[in-house]
């Protein structure tokens, strides 16, 4: 079974990663993606996949050249004369790893030769956007950055000259019209932010390019031992006792097809479902249940989570995912893989676990904790990990 699958990637490791290679070619680039990859004792499958990626921080030291040559190597490509980068970010700016996060971001990209300025929106401090236009932060470590407030720099664009802007802001609200205001070339592309991007897209895609890998390079591999079984919901409101009928008729069907994989494989655990914002991010908006009838009674913390994501926006549309209870540990606690590309190139990662969670709960919550790889990736995570940025390619050409 899951053996089969990794024999079977590694001896076709090469025709894969051809495959791979030529597909990639062919499509737009994107910036930088982040892949939560776990692996259980019968598969192995990427969960999520995040295109403004945090944790820049969490990766080892000796990852920063690579990370620095793969970000020059994409702005000399798209823009060979840019010589200054607006870094647009969070408005995260009690949250001191986050800063870490961007800390590490500016110094990848400030030490290929560009000038990088920060910014954010600042919708906490109008004092700020008004008056001085920056806002000095510390970060986890104790490192200094100021970061400007966007609004500001829209009003005095004649004190800053700014060729590109790359986001780490997932712009899960939609309101950017101060960015685009600046005229000035945007990665990621600002469609790929929640308030437009899905997950169902993307796994529906992901869950394609897979099974074209495997029937293209000859793969004796069944490719749900690389993928999620899911499906969608929309207009719903988890607090509204019908739509939470509809939701666990949704789920038990699905429950029903991995059933199905298990008794076909044999597998003798009980198979578990996530429910996850369609347009979600930073663990918000996640659960999971192992019986479809725990939805009608869901207490007010769990109908909560799935009431509302980042910035209080309401949760309407749901996926139903496949879950993949998770046989990986650090220091006895349940962890998962975190893989970071950037243009397109696999370049490392790092374990999340928590100890305070099970195989079947999510690790991406108050808690977590953050263990950088020290070896190579292994193959299959490494092919998972290309898998997923190529579907981000298409879901870039489909914007």
């Amino acid at each position: 079974m899951k053996e089969n699958v990794t024999k079977e990637i590694n001896d076709n490791f090469e025709k894969i990663t051809d495959w791979l290679t030529n597909k990639k070619k062919n499509l737009p680039q994107v910036f930088y993606s982040s892949v939560d990859i776990r692996e259980s004792l019968f598969k192995y499958a990427s969960i999520d996949t995040n295109i403004f990626p945090a944790g820049f921080n969490n990766l080892d030291q000796s990852n920063f050249e690579s990370l620095k040559n793969e970000c020059d190597q994409f702005i000399k490509l798209n823009f060979p004369n840019c010589k200054t980068i607006l870094l647009l970010c969070e408005d995260h700016t009690r949250n001191t790893f986050y800063i870490e996060n961007v800390y590490h971001l500016v110094k990848i990209i400030e030490n290929n030769g560009y000038n990088v300025i920060v910014a954010s929106f600042l919708n906490e401090h109008p004092t700020i956007c008004k008056e001085t236009g920056f806002l000095s932060l510390t970060s986890a470590n104790n490192h200094s950055i100021d970061v400007h407030c966007l609004d500001y720099i829209r009003n005095n664009r004649s004190q800053f000259d700014i060729d590109i802007c790359i986001l780490n802001n997932d712009l899960s609200d939609g309101k950017y019209h101060e960015l685009l205001d600046l005229n000035i070339p945007i990665y990621p592309h600002p469609n790929f932010g929640w308030h437009n991007r899905k997950k169902s897209t993307h796994f529906e895609t992901l869950n394609k390019l897979t099974t074209r890998m495997i029937n293209e390079c000859k793969l004796n591999i069944d490719s749900w031992h690389l993928t999620t079984l899911f499906t969608t919901i929309e207009n719903i409101n988890i607090n509204n006792e019908d739509d939470r009928h509809k939701i666990a008729d949704e789920a038990t069907k699905l429950l029903n097809k991995i059933k199905e994989k298990y008794s076909e494989y044999n597998i003798n655990e009980a198979p578990y479902l996530v429910l996850k914002s369609n347009n979600g991010t930073y663990g918000m908006g996640v659960i999971s249940i192992e019986n479809p009838s725990d939805i009608l009674t869901l207490n007010r913390k769990k109908r909560n989570k799935l009431s509302t994501g980042k910035s209080s926006i309401p949760i309407q549309n749901l996926m139903i995912q496949e879950g993949i209870p998770s046989i990986n540990t650090i220091n006895q606690k349940i962890a998962e893989e975190v893989i970071y590309n950037v243009n397109g190139t696999t370049i490392s990662g790092f374990y999340r676990s928590h100890e305070k969670k099970s195989s079947k709960d999510i690790l991406n919550t108050t808690g977590m904790e953050f263990k950088s790889f020290q070896t190579e990736l292994s193959k299959q995570s490494y092919v998972l990990a290309q898998l997923a940025n190529l579907s981000a390619q298409e879901e870039l050409t489909n914007l």
